[in-house]
This record gives C-alpha cells, structure tokens and sequence, in this order.
C-alpha cells in the first residue's frame, strides 16, 4: 500500500526472504544455514524534481530456521541468526 502527498510517499509492504534448505538444481551438500524471515516493511520515499530517496525499515515478525542436509543427517538442528529489523536507503534520478 502507498500513499502520496506532494513530495512524500508514505508506504506498508509486506516482505520474504531467506535461504532454501535445498538446492533447485545441483547437489545439497553445501554448508548453508538455511532459514526464512517474514517482515511487515513501512517505508517513505521523498522526491524533489528528478530526484527520489528511499528509506524502508522492514521489521521482522516471524522467523523459522529450517534443517539443512548436515542437520538432516546428524538428527539435529542448528543455530539461527536472523536480524530484527534492517535499514535499507535506496537514492534515484532521473536524467
């Protein structure tokens, strides 16, 4: 969802990320340590005349560490380390 005001665009996303506990194509034999985050990302987004800064604060609100191929083997499950929230700031023109 977005909104605009003038100069400002306020906006409400929702976000996926991560990474598979097993390979599309290929072997699953790497050391990963494979997981998924899912975060609700406000953001706002300023521009003045060809210009645009981005700002987006995605805050995580579900986590899952999935078992990798070593876990799988092992009978185990490992460790996690998954960020609460990000900072991210994009800047663009137009020329």
């Amino acid at each position: 969802m977005a909104t605009s005001l003038r100069w400002v665009t306020a906006s409400l996303g929702g976000r996926l990320e991560g990474v598979p506990s097993s390979d599309l194509i290929g072997g699953d034999k790497g050391f990963r340590r494979p997981g998924y985050a899912i975060s609700v990302e406000p953001g706002l987004t300023f521009r003045r005349g060809h210009s645009a800064l981005t700002v987006g604060v995605p805050v995580a609100v579900y986590r899952n560490r999935t078992r990798s191929y070593a876990d799988k083997i092992n009978g185990g499950h490992g460790d996690a380390a998954f960020a609460d929230y990000l900072l991210i700031v994009g800047f663009s023109r137009l020329f």
